[in-house]
């Protein structure tokens, strides 16, 4: 069995990796698209014989979760090879698509690959000729993220994706891989954080206890983050129910969360009845009783913004967004006011939880991707 990282070992995001057996059968793991650099500068988009020109010579895709990085590229994949994603991620992926249409930046036939796509459901195990893959979902800050078990050749690769320990679910992690991993022979792991190891992140939990002590302080609040990163919205949610306020977003954040209300058990994704949708009628209200409203960079958002002028303003997403040398965030920095408070925790692992899942599985060979300090890896002491 070959391993080849078509694109990902000396950068965030972008990553592309293929999985070929003895008998040459070939999948990819992620068909992502380059993330913004600095002053805007140029990137080369990559082709992959076989897989985005010529004649087919893979089998499938398979996308660990939505994040564009991972995702993105998936219109350029040769219109007969299957592409497999997560049920839920699917049908989040299609909502922000669906958006996207509507807004003339994506294609309705961009939108017909996304309806094709298959899925796969954990504890399902996909077969595609002499392999064998196993999905395991993890903590990010995507949800129904996933790791892959690829078995072939009397071989076991870990294929980790994007993951992370220290958000709502990732006291999962290390035993999920202890029960339907185990030891393997090769580990492609995601090393993003490894270029700032210094820094500690909080936990999500952690993070839910500050939104609380803001919002109870400031009676008006909004909150930028992600408007998929379903567990970030759930902690300022929990907290905004503590504090006894109303919960804010525009139409198309609630469908998200109404869709997340209904697949998930857990108490934490519970949003239906819980939260509205800002419009007229509810300024009022919104005046009365306090809030804390999700906010884009979007018409409704800089209209309450504009009717609730002396509000505090939480910025919960990565801070290297509202550097200026980051053009392509021109307009979330000129949106973000500068009197904002930071709040955010990463959705990628540090340097201590990507020691315990290399302990974890005891792999003979490490491959970093998602890093640009991959070397940092050959510094750990694992064993």
């Amino acid at each position: 069995m070959q391993v080849i990282i078509h694109r990902g070992t000396h950068q965030i995001g972008g990553c592309i990796t293929e999985i070929k057996s003895n008998k040459g059968t070939r999948i990819a793991i992620d068909i992502g698209e380059n993330l913004p650099t600095l002053n805007n500068q140029k990137t080369t988009e990559i082709e992959v014989e076989g897989l985005t020109k010529g004649e087919r010579a893979f089998e499938t895709v398979f996308i660990t979760h939505y994040h564009g990085d991972h995702i993105g590229l998936y219109n350029k994949i040769l219109p007969d090879i299957p592409i497999y994603m997560g049920d839920v991620s699917k049908e989040i992926y299609k909502i922000l698509q669906k958006r996207l249409e509507n807004a003339g930046i994506i294609t309705k036939q961009d939108l017909d690959i996304i309806e094709r796509f298959k899925i796969y459901k954990i504890p399902e195990k996909i077969k595609i000729k002499d392999i064998l893959i196993t999905p395991i979902e993890v903590d990010h800050s995507a949800f129904n993220a996933h790791m892959f078990l690829i078995e072939c050749d009397g071989k076991r690769i870990l294929h980790t994706g994007d993951f992370r320990i220290h958000g709502q679910r990732g006291k999962s992690v290390i035993p999920a891989l202890e029960k339907y991993v185990g030891e393997v022979d090769c580990l492609i792991c995601e090393g993003t954080t490894l270029s700032r190891i210094k820094e500690q992140p909080m936990t999500e939990f952690e993070l839910q206890n500050k939104a609380e002590q803001i919002f109870k302080k400031n009676k008006y609040n909004f909150v930028m983050c992600s408007s998929t990163n379903i567990d970030r919205i759930a902690s300022m949610h929990k907290a905004t129910l503590k504090v006894n306020k109303l919960f804010i977003c525009d139409k198309y954040q609630k469908e998200i969360l109404m869709y997340i209300d209904t697949i998930s058990r857990s108490s934490l994704y519970k949003f239906k009845g819980k939260v509205l949708s800002y419009d007229n009628n509810i300024i009022q209200l919104m005046k009365e009783k306090g809030f804390v409203m999700l906010v884009r960079d979007n018409y409704i958002s800089r209209k309450a913004m504009k009717e609730f002028p002396n509000s505090t303003f939480i910025y919960s997403q990565w801070k290297g967004y509202l550097d200026e040398k980051f053009i392509e965030y021109k307009h979330m920095q000129e949106f973000v006011p500068q009197n904002y408070i930071y709040l955010h925790t990463s959705g990628h692992a540090d340097y201590e939880a990507i020691k315990q899942v290399c302990r974890t599985v005891k792999a003979k060979m490490i491959i970093p991707i998602h890093s640009e300090k991959p070397e940092e890896f050959e510094k750990m002491r694992i064993r």
